[in-house]
């Protein structure tokens, strides 16, 4: 029996390795957005052809994003400032779907100027990375050892308004956390390696002008924490943006209790006088990890390794506990030691700029920015999709289907349908949520699959938005996938219209699938649900379905498993009796 029960297990397990590797081999479906020129925004499709794309009035895009709405942010050149480090920018820009100027901000001056990233908010706001100019006098009073004009970095917010205004909602500046051993008649005296919360001012800044150099900056706002990455002090820095602006300035409040002081860096242990080996030579990029894909929660970078030929993306896991808090033991670097994932290649280099994205289905995109090469490869780094427009491409972002702001080049499917097993008729909603795959296939055989997409079935609305890329304006029937259900078509083909959103209800009557191939689990109301049993997903309710889930049930297993068919997180004879009584009532797969 313990033989039998192992080999089934194996079994199962070797097809789930089997699914997320093909996952993982094949590209996110999705669009890619990208700078194309100085004046032009490119998105193109999986195959690489241009599918949409805005002209801009000014020079700029360092980086592009595609918001919610639909609409483009970018930053862009100005034409007043004396202040022109590399990536300078000046001028924010948002853009409409259609390609009309709707808000074009200007933070430049002679003595400021807004360059490289920007970080739209979840609020509608937006951060800018800026530099602020420092005399020679501050600088030398502030303990710079030589003198020098220096253009520290700080952080602002703002908050649009009209066509071209916008308010300072926050702010952050380095140079209110500066510490320096070099002169004790100085400001910021102390002792360099007790004080990792605060920038060395004599760490970098052997010149004048941009001695920082922040290129990247990314938002968490389940922290509410901003990472950035700087060009000439190799390291990345977290702060907390929980901070009123007073707070920013000193040294204690907000979420963290530490006002605007440094939360984390890692790096470059020497730049606060730790023990440790550096690791970034050059670094662009600064990304948190979003928490809904694989790596959440981790900081991803590009690190140029400049003048090895050799570059590489890392991830690294923050020493971080659940409430947002990094631990540090005093005199030692920050963790972790070394990154948990890498990706290089023979040929693999750009000697600056760079950029790197973690998709929903474990992928990475890469922007090899000096050789114009886009990648996206897998956690095992095979190339799965690449691109090489040519010039310099800063950065390379990639957008699902199912993002809002693509609505108008997507066709969607409102979904209404229940899961036999999960269903509670007491409680009218199911036990959990969980994903299903809809496959939209042509109208006439062989009825061959044009697209797919997947999304979560909500246990209380018992519905989901299927948001499909490939497939053109059409009939089609579509086709209900679940990890442990029968598969289930549509009765016939419905229309999907590019730019619009079907609904449709499985739930209604049985003959809202191919064969009124649903069954009744509730009366009030009258509800129909997706047959549950087919945990082979060999298209048939069996016994063999039914020696799975006795293994199973004989072997404890709980979780979020296969053989569970009533959503409780458990293997029991309640899931046996679904799939006993499916059998033995030959439930299958009914298709045209």
């Amino acid at each position: 029996m313990t033989r039998y029960n192992t080999a089934l297990f194996f079994a199962v397990l070797f097809v789930l390795l089997i699914v997320q590797n093909a996952c993982q081999s094949q590209p996110y479906p999705g669009y890619t957005l990208y700078t194309s020129s100085p004046t032009r925004t490119n998105l193109i499709d999986l195959s690489n052809n241009v599918v949409k794309f805005w002209n801009h009035t000014r020079s700029g895009g360092y980086s592009v994003y595609l918001l919610p709405g639909g609409d483009l942010m970018r930053p862009a050149l100005s034409t007043n400032s004396t202040l022109n480090g590399g990536g300078a920018a000046g001028i924010v820009q948002k853009y409409s779907w259609s390609g009309t100027l709707l808000w074009e901000y200007t933070y430049s001056s002679n003595s400021i100027r807004s360059h490289h990233d920007i970080c739209p908010m979840p609020n509608g706001n937006v951060l800018l990375i800026a530099w602020e100019v420092k005399t020679a006098a501050q600088a030398v009073a502030a303990g710079l050892n030589h003198s020098a004009v220096i253009w520290p970095d700080h952080i602002v917010e703002i908050q649009p308004s009209g066509s071209n205004g916008g308010t300072i909602v926050w702010q952050w500046h380095f140079w209110d956390h500066l510490i320096q051993d070099y002169d004790a008649t100085k400001a910021n005296y102390g002792v360099v390696g007790n004080h990792p919360e605060l920038l060395d001012i004599n760490v970098g800044s052997s010149g004048s002008g941009d001695w920082t150099h922040i290129n990247g900056i990314s938002y968490n706002a389940r922290l509410d924490q901003i990472v950035i990455s700087s060009h000439e002090l190799d390291e990345v820095y977290v702060i907390d943006h929980s901070t009123t602006t007073a707070q920013a300035a000193g040294h204690t409040g907000g979420r963290y209790g530490k006002g605007g002081d440094i939360l984390y860096r890692w790096g470059r242990p020497s730049n606060y006088r730790a023990s440790g080996s550096q690791v970034f030579n050059v670094v662009h990029s600064s990304v948190w990890v979003p928490d809904s894909v694989p790596g959440g929660g981790h900081i991803m970078a590009f690190n140029n390794r400049e003048g090895t030929n050799a570059s590489h993306v890392v991830e690294i896991v923050p020493p971080e506990d659940s409430a947002g808090f990094y631990s540090l033991t005093p005199g030692t670097a920050y963790g972790p030691a070394s990154p948990i994932w890498t990706y290089a290649a023979s040929g693999f280099y750009s000697m600056h700029l760079g950029g790197c994205q973690r998709l929903p289905n474990g992928n990475t995109m890469l922007a090899e920015s000096t050789d114009g090469k886009l990648w996206e490869v897998n956690s095992a780094g095979t190339v799965v999709w690449n691109y090489n427009p040519g010039g310099e491409v800063v950065r390379v972002l990639r957008y699902g289907y199912d993002y809002p702001g693509l609505s108008a080049l997507v066709s969607k499917l409102n979904l209404t349908a229940v899961i036999e097993g999960f269903y509670d008729a007491g409680a009218n909603n199911m036990r959990m949520s969980d994903t299903l795959t809809v496959f939209l296939r042509n109208s006439s055989s062989p009825y061959a699959i044009v697209d797919s997409a997947k999304a979560v079935l909500n246990r209380s609305t018992l519905s989901g938005l299927f948001s499909f890329g490939k497939a053109s304006t059409g009939n089609y029937y579509f086709a209900v996938r679940h990890r442990n259900s029968v598969e289930t078509w549509s009765p016939s083909a419905v229309t999907m219209t590019i730019g619009s959103t079907t609904g449709f209800n499985m739930t209604s009557s049985a003959s809202q699938s191919y064969g009124s191939n649903l069954v009744s689990v509730d009366n009030s109301p009258a509800r129909y649900a997706i047959y549950s049993g087919d945990v082979n997903q060999d298209a048939t309710v069996d016994a063999a379905d039914l020696a799975i889930i006795d293994n199973d049930a004989f072997n404890f297993v709980s979780g979020y498993v296969g053989s569970d068919l009533s959503g409780d997180n458990t293997v029991d004879a309640s899931d046996a009796s679904f799939a006993d009584n499916n059998a033995f009532n030959f439930v299958g797969r009914i298709r045209p």
